[in-house]
């Protein structure tokens, strides 16, 4: 890689195939990490109002919201997801760009589920990759997260389907086997990724 250059690097992929942990292992490799959840969390006390308007009093405790009973009522209800995303995206999308940008070279790894479905944020993204799962896998390991089988259920049915976004990825990740498995497969995009910059 040049010195200098900057390559961003964006990781997408629904519940439970594992994006988060590909992620990660980019870091470990030695990119930046910018996670959309954990910002998109940060961003919630600042819309606190608006939520507690649409949702009712039982999602917040002062200014902070309950993440468990947030995701239950819009991960079981298409509308308010809707609202919820037209409220929180244009802070959340703002926030990642300017942590990017902040970022002026080597590596930097944006974490978020919604990579190809956030144009401005998947515009600043030069290695797009799509990590895919099978649901069995997508599901257990949904579980270990404390999440029920029907909410798991929700919230794919909520989200786009791989196929619809496959011809956006510069890259797929299969996540199916052993974790050295994955950490192997990781490690020769980043070096393709590396060489190419």
């Amino acid at each position: 890689m040049r010195p200098g250059t900057k390559a961003v690097i964006g990781v997408g992929g629904n519940i439970g195939t594992g994006k988060t942990t590909v992620s990660k292992m980019f870091a470990e490799l030695g990119a930046r990490y910018v996670s959309a959840d954990e910002i998109g969390w940060e961003v919630l006390p600042e819309i606190v109002e608006e939520l507690e308007a649409e949702f009712g009093k039982a999602i917040v405790s002062g200014r902070k919201v309950n993440k468990e009973k947030l995701r239950e009522v819009v991960f079981t209800d298409g509308e308010k997801l809707r609202f919820l995303n037209r409220t929180s995206h244009p802070l959340l999308t703002r926030r990642i760009i300017g942590q990017v940008e902040a970022i002026r070279s080597g590596k930097v790894v944006i974490d978020a589920a919604l990579l190809f479905d956030w144009p401005e944020v998947y515009d600043i993204v030069d290695y797009p990759i799509l990590v895919r799962s099978k649901r069995e896998l997508m599901l257990s390991r949904a579980k270990a997260k404390g999440i029920s089988e029907k909410l798991f259920e929700s919230i794919v049915s909520l989200q786009r389907n791989d196929e619809e976004v496959l011809g956006m990825a510069s890259y797929v990740i299969e996540n199916n086997g052993t974790m050295s498995e994955l950490r192997t497969r990781c490690q020769l995009i980043y070096e393709e990724i590396s060489h190419d910059c």
